[in-house]
This record gives structure tokens, C-alpha cells and sequence, in this order.
């Protein structure tokens, strides 16, 4: 009886199969691939998000900026890649009379005439959005009647930044002494009117371009106020 006693004693502290122990890590395996796709999509629209209120920052430091010194506020974003991935550069400058002049096609700013603003900052894994990426269908809450976008104006300036060629920002917004937004022409001069709202589309990587890795920031022209819009 005592033999017998030490057999099922030893049966019960056998432990797990080789067979069992490979199915366990099978389920495993199947879960952490079912659940990856879901931390890289929290990963992704938290990046998104923070890039998304650091652009309003900027940008209601740039008119605050055009407010306090009653002068015009050049804000343009500098879209290009970093280690392999997309980032967005961002600058506000201002010319040094106060005026809006035609900003200069050719040569490198910041100029004589012109001053930064504020030190250029980088937002990393991020890139502009096209219009139809944010408003097709429109992001909840985003006023898509009065919007334009921001690429819709033909203007840009290059600008020397260092450790890079000069940088050409395509997608311009212009603050006036007022604190109402302007969208450039192609020549650099600005409206007779400002605009009613812009918005500024933003895509996140990784991710493709849609809802769920879309933001928009949207400025109100006449009041200033700036809004973040988000799946």
C-alpha cells in the first residue's frame, strides 16, 4: 500500500506534457498576435493625439504672438522624413517692420526683413493630411461647411534649418495684427478677407489614412480659437 501511496504522489506532481506546454504556447501566441494590432493602434492614436494639441499650441502661440506685437505671423509646416519616418517641421515668423509684405520666393528666411518667432519645432510620426482624409466623411463636431483647407493655398517660402537643405514650407497660415487668420496667394499677398475656418489634417504612422489615424485641427478665422477633431 505504501508503494502505491508513492506512485500517485509522483503521478500528481508530474506537471504539464510536452504536448499540453505547446498548446498553451499556441493560444498565447494566438492572442498576442490578436491583441498586437490593437496596442499598435492605441500606440499610434496616442502619438496622434499628442501631436495633434501640440500643433494647437503652436498655432495659438503664433497668433497670440501676432496679437501682442500688432504684426503679421507667418506659421508654415515643413513636411519631410526623419530616420524613415514621416515628421513635420513647424515655424511662425515675422517680418521685422510689422508689415504684409509679399514674402520673398527665393531667397532663404529667416532674412534681414524677417525674424523668427519662435524656435521651429518638429512633430515626429506625423504628416499632413489631404482634405478628403478628415472631411470625407468629416471628423465629429469638424465644421466642414465654412472649412478650407490648408493646402488649398499655392504659397511657400524656403527657409535655411539647420542640418538640413533649405526647407520649402507648402502649407502657409498667416495671422494678422487683428488675431484673424489669412490664407496666402501664390504670390505670397494675403486676402482682403479672412477666412472663416482652416483646417489642418493630420495622418499618424504607422497607420493608413483614415478615421481611426486621422486628426484635424481646425481654426475659427474671426475668433481665433482653435479646435482638435479626432475619431
Amino acid at each position: 500500500m505504501l508503494g502505491l501511496g508513492r506512485q500517485s504522489a509522483l503521478r500528481n506532481k508530474r506537471g504539464f506534457s510536452l504536448v499540453e506546454l505547446m498548446c498553451v504556447l499556441a493560444i498565447v501566441s494566438v492572442m498576442a498576435s490578436m491583441s498586437w494590432s490593437s496596442i499598435v493602434g492605441i500606440v499610434s492614436g496616442n502619438r496622434l493625439t499628442n501631436n495633434a494639441y501640440e500643433l494647437s499650441g503652436l498655432i495659438q502661440q503664433a497668433r497670440t504672438t501676432a496679437l501682442t506685437e500688432h504684426t503679421y505671423v507667418w506659421l508654415g509646416f515643413y513636411s519631410f522624413t526623419q530616420n524613415g519616418a514621416p515628421a513635420l517641421m513647424v515655424t511662425s515668423l515675422a517680418e521685422n517692420s510689422g508689415q504684409a509684405s509679399i514674402l520673398p520666393s527665393t531667397s532663404s528666411l529667416p532674412n534681414s526683413n524677417f525674424q523668427l518667432t519662435s524656435q521651429s519645432v518638429i512633430l515626429k510620426n506625423v504628416s499632413i493630411a489631404s482634405v478628403t482624409n478628415y472631411t470625407s466623411p468629416a471628423l465629429p463636431g469638424l465644421d466642414v461647411a465654412d472649412n478650407t483647407d490648408v493646402g488649398s493655398q499655392a504659397y511657400s517660402f524656403p527657409m535655411s534649418v539647420p542640418g538640413t537643405s533649405n526647407a520649402t514650407f507648402n502649407n502657409v497660415i498667416v495671422f494678422g495684427p487683428d488675431g484673424q487668420t489669412y490664407l496666402p496667394t501664390s504670390t505670397g499677398a494675403l486676402g482682403s478677407n479672412p477666412v472663416l475656418c482652416v483646417g489642418i489634417g493630420l495622418n499618424s504612422s504607422p497607420g493608413t489614412a483614415n478615421h481611426l489615424h486621422t486628426a484635424a485641427v481646425q481654426i475659427h478665422g474671426l475668433s481665433g480659437q482653435v479646435s482638435v477633431f479626432q475619431q
